[in-house]
């Protein structure tokens, strides 16, 4: 079994590098920074082309990695941030960038601790189902993890996805409470 550590030993290994285990409001998730996301992928058995999001401290913290931030944007982030919406966002420079800010005690406290965003993505292998409790993760994902952290587990349904990157606006995987339908409601609201 890999070491189980606390809130601010997990900071310092995600600095390193290292990849860890955490829980969130949604499901159980592989995280690490910008030098771990290549053993993400190979973790998960995933195309690297695939992207993944990333976790942050505020709403300011994630619109302030996107190149524009559309009303509606802003207006998601109001009613589902701190919680499992991902927001795609164009990226300066090019390209697009799936941004979250989580709703889960733990995680907050490793990216504050970190003190930026880390990436994340569900701890199963791709094409399988997303684990929502540590005792779910499969052991092959167990094993090449480098720490845990436990935390209380998460509703065990992923976040929903939604687009709004370039003239794009689509819900890329609705949820209970988002989908299609009221992202188009929502978009009138706000007059786009």
């Amino acid at each position: 079994m890999k070491a189980k550590v606390k809130v601010e030993e997990a900071a310092e290994r995600l600095k390193r590098g290292e990849v860890g285990l955490v829980p969130t409001e949604t499901v159980v998730g592989l995280m690490a920074t910008e030098r771990g996301v290549r053993r993400i992928q190979e973790i998960k058995r995933r195309d690297p082309s695939k992207p993944l999001q990333l976790l942050c401290r505020s709403a300011r913290e994630a619109f302030g990695l996107a190149a524009r931030v559309p009303p509606l944007a802003e207006k998601l982030a109001g009613l589902y941030w701190p919680g499992g919406l991902t927001l795609v966002l164009d990226r300066p420079g090019g390209g697009t960038v799936g941004l979250r800010v989580p709703d889960h005690p733990t995680v907050q406290r490793i990216l504050e601790a970190h003190g930026g965003p880390a990436y994340a993505t569900s701890a199963n292998i791709s094409g399988e189902p997303a684990p929502s409790s540590l005792e779910e993760v499969d052991p092959r994902v167990l094993e090449e993890v480098d720490f845990i952290v436990e935390g209380e587990p998460g509703g065990g349904t992923a976040s929903a996805v939604v687009d709004l990157s370039g003239e794009n606006l689509r819900v890329l995987r609705p949820s209970g409470e988002l989908d299609q339908e009221k992202l188009e409601r929502l978009r009138r609201e706000v007059g786009v």
